[in-house]
């Protein structure tokens, strides 16, 4: 449905999209604040600042309670910057958005040591990130000091719990069907690292297609366990990428929600609290 859309827009052009439900984005938060009026603020889901280097000084007193999504571009050079937006949970919940590089590990940890949650931008992560992945699989699933979600892993993790057939385009704010990308010149486009692909007619199709597509054609896809919830994301944008490193990344995850079932059912079961 139309109006269920969410349309991820540059600050600038708040205006032509007022009405309408909104992720706003800029590098600069003062542009934010000049372009949205109080009335937009029922509409915008977050505002993804595209640089942690500017002044936050107007995000202080604006908008009580919009979620800030601050987007790490570098990990080593980022990572000192995230200490400025503490003093925004006071008035905002802050999320950090990092990608699939190296060091990525560092920005988590100290992420959810100053209280914001992350996502892990999607991708097609290299070898070399596995072992680092690991880690973080492992620092979500057992560090008890761990109070925000760490996406995907943790709705994936759910997703396995609950036997909830969510996919990781919709878990990655990706799915054509919920999100569209509204480019710097105003064009309608795929969202996420979609953009650039397809055109209006076919972003209800879109995904659709990359699943009966990548699931017909041999190779992993093919009856693979993760697809349905998968859907062919880590096949994009190179279908020959190898899924090694996130098929052991989510059988982790497999693994944890499988064994909190078990416990959860022994619980449960007649006499399953004695003793405890």
């Amino acid at each position: 449905m139309t109006d269920a859309i969410i349309y991820t827009i540059p600050a600038r052009l708040v205006p032509v999209f007022r009405g309408r439900k909104m992720i706003v984005r800029s590098h600069d938060p003062s542009e934010i604040v000049e372009n949205v009026i109080a009335a937009d603020l029922n509409d915008i889901s977050f505002i993804k600042l595209l640089s942690l280097a500017g002044s936050i000084d107007s995000l202080m007193a604006w908008g009580a309670e919009i979620p800030v999504d601050l987007v790490v571009s570098d990990p080593c050079r980022d990572l000192p910057l995230l200490y400025r937006y503490a003093p925004l949970l006071g008035t905002h919940p802050v999320r950090v958005s990092v990608p699939l590089v190296p060091g990525i590990g560092n920005v988590v940890k100290l992420a959810v040591s100053l209280g914001f949650a992350v996502k892990v931008e999607g991708g097609q992560p290299e070898e070399s990130l596995s072992d680092e992945l690991q880690r973080i699989a492992r620092f979500y699933l057992h560090q008890s000091t761990v109070s925000e979600p760490i996406e995907f892993f943790h709705s994936l993790f759910l997703a396995f719990y609950h036997q909830d057939p969510v996919t990781l385009w919709i878990i990655q704010e990706e799915d054509p069907s919920l999100i569209r990308y509204v480019n710097d010149q105003g064009e309608e486009t795929l969202p996420g690292r979609l953009a650039g692909e397809g055109d209006n007619q076919g972003l209800s199709t879109f995904l659709r297609e990359l699943r009966d597509g990548t699931a017909a054609e041999p190779g992993e896809c093919a009856g693979c366990e993760f697809l349905r919830h998968c859907l062919g994301y880590f096949k994009w944008p190179a279908k020959e990428y190898r899924c090694d490193v996130v098929k052991v990344l989510m059988h982790t995850l497999y693994s944890a929600a499988e064994e909190l079932r078990a416990d959860m059912a022994s619980l449960h079961a007649p006499g399953g609290g004695e003793g405890r």
